[in-house]
């Protein structure tokens, strides 16, 4: 079953191929579950966000994350897609020359230039390395004009062996040599809720995200906006990501985990940038935008309420067994 979902290429990297975002099938231009007809949707989406931000005087950034198989497809042991026809590609070549006015920030080409230099993504696992995110985070402030936090290049990393998110799916996994970092030296979190906590919470095992909803305020920050940052995993909200990155980048930044703007929310926090961000596997579902972060968490602190209740449940029956087989 492993090899249906990673694929295992040269010198021991690994990709993710398939699981519920049907990766391998979203690298056709006609055909599979990202076809250039549905990339089109995304193509005016993105234009809607920059022009809506446009009138309300908000400077706007649409951020890719690479699959790793865009990247890093040389690496395949056998042709699994063509790698040119990735989602990020087509959707760059669907503004016919505009991208960048659009808010487009292209990581796939800086990122494919550097890729021998050294590594951007954990061999094991779908996610950048601390070089990777650095990369991506660069881009990202030159494309907005913001004075990058030169100390982040600084930050210290703690080597050590750990089974990443595509090692764990072997028997017995595979453990991988990474080094962990912590962005975060002047910022402060200073809000978190429900989701946050739910995330955060081992007993929940990370599964229950979107509608995580995080502030970071930082008075020594380079840059004196407020950024509003609507992402996923790449971003999140740990200290190893772009969020944290952001944090000690601006004054407040304000961190949704969303793949959909809650406009609402725009208006009422006035931010000075939104950045869009969204990992490349998971576009084969376009954004409509109609996100609400409130009802959202509540409907998660609900779903995280009832799985609570479930597992009480679950271990009083367990009790309950157990007793009745000792007094039998």
């Amino acid at each position: 079953m492993t090899e249906l979902i990673v694929h295992e290429g040269h010198d021991g990297w690994l990709f993710l191929t398939g699981g519920t975002n049907f990766v391998t099938t979203l690298y056709e231009r006609n055909g599979g579950h990202l076809p250039d007809v549905n990339l089109r949707r995304w193509r005016d989406a993105i234009i809607e966000r920059k022009h809506r931000c446009e009138r309300l005087g908000v400077a706007y950034a649409h951020l890719v994350a690479p699959e790793k198989l865009t990247i890093y497809g040389h690496k395949q042991a056998t042709p699994l897609v063509n790698v040119d026809l990735a989602p990020a590609i087509r959707l760059q070549q669907l503004f016919a020359g505009a991208a960048r006015a659009a808010g487009w920030v292209d990581l796939v080409w800086p990122m494919r230039e550097r890729r021998d230099e050294v590594e951007l993504y954990w061999r094991s696992d779908t996610h950048w390395t601390p070089d990777g995110s650095l990369l991506a985070y660069r881009l990202l402030c030159e494309a907005l004009q913001l004075t990058p936090n030169a100390e982040l290049a600084n930050r210290p990393c703690n080597t050590i062996h750990k089974i990443m998110d595509l090692g764990g799916k072997f028997d017995p996994p595979r453990w991988e040599q990474i080094r962990e970092i912590d962005w975060i030296a002047d910022a402060q979190r200073v809000y978190a809720n429900s989701v946050v906590r739910i995330l955060e919470d081992p007993v929940h095992g990370g599964d229950i995200h979107v509608g995580a909803h995080a502030i970071y305020r930082n008075d020594a920050a380079p840059n004196d906006v407020r950024i509003l940052l609507f992402g996923d995993s790449f971003a999140g909200v740990g200290s190893d990501r772009l969020t944290a990155q952001l944090a000690e980048t601006a004054r407040e930044l304000v961190f949704v985990w969303s793949a959909n703007v809650d406009w609402r929310l725009v208006k009422r926090l006035k931010p000075d940038i939104v950045i869009t961000e969204i990992a490349e596997r998971y576009m084969a579902l376009a954004p409509n935008d109609r996100f609400n972060l409130r009802r959202t968490a509540l409907a998660q602190l609900i779903k995280a309420r009832r799985r609570e209740a479930a597992a009480r449940w679950r271990r009083l029956r367990a009790e309950w067994g157990q007793r009745a087989k000792k007094g039998a």
